[in-house]
């Protein structure tokens, strides 16, 4: 019951094939710090049609228009003009997308287990960023719902870990051709 033979041209290709998966894997939990994590229900989008240039939000200059989606990072920028312990909400969407470009970083130096670890940090801290908005009432409120970016955490992690775990394979797949090539060649044989 032998592994399946992959020819050494192969193994490359699949390589860098769940390399690049990883990088679009861990590029989806970078992108979605700035897609919308809260969108507006029809009737706040029609609302604001009609007056788009109304300041939604005066200390950030977020005008309703601008208010009908909504992402961590404007969020973050919100929560950081309020100041005193507000500020530690910015810090935590902020580490949500600095830890997931860390995963961006270790994907595309093709290093599967630095991008696992990275990718569940930021999704995990996503998941407690819902929670707590779900928790305060936040969202879903009464003009907005969820957005797509809760959406986009979950699907990037599972191709950062089925990425990564096929990277894994394959790299431990060509150890151990590596091996039997080099029990395989007589004594004092060059490489």
């Amino acid at each position: 019951m032998g592994e399946a033979k992959m020819p050494r041209a192969g193994l490359g290709a699949a390589r860098l094939v769940a390399r690049i998966a990883m990088v679009v894997g861990a590029l989806m939990l970078v992108a979605a710090f700035f897609l919308p994590w809260a969108s507006a229900g029809d009737e706040f989008r029609d609302a604001a049609a009609l007056a788009p240039d109304v300041v939604f939000y005066e200390p950030t200059g977020m005008t309703v228009s601008g208010a009908t989606d909504i992402s961590l990072m404007e969020y973050a920028q919100v929560y950081g003009s309020m100041g005193g312990t507000w500020q530690v909400y910015m810090v935590i969407m902020y580490a949500t997308v600095g830890v997931a470009a860390v995963a961006l970083v270790f994907a595309a130096f093709g290093r599967p287990v630095p991008t696992v670890v990275f990718g569940i940090a930021a999704f995990a801290v996503s998941r407690l960023l819902v929670w707590d908005f779900g928790d305060r009432g936040v969202l879903p409120s009464s003009t907005h719902d969820w957005g797509l970016a809760p959406a986009v955490y979950v699907v990037g992690l599972v191709v950062v870990l089925a990425a990564s775990v096929w990277m894994f394979m394959l790299k431990r797949q060509e150890g151990k051709r590596q091996g039997k090539d080099a029990s395989a060649r007589p004594a004092g044989a060059p490489r």
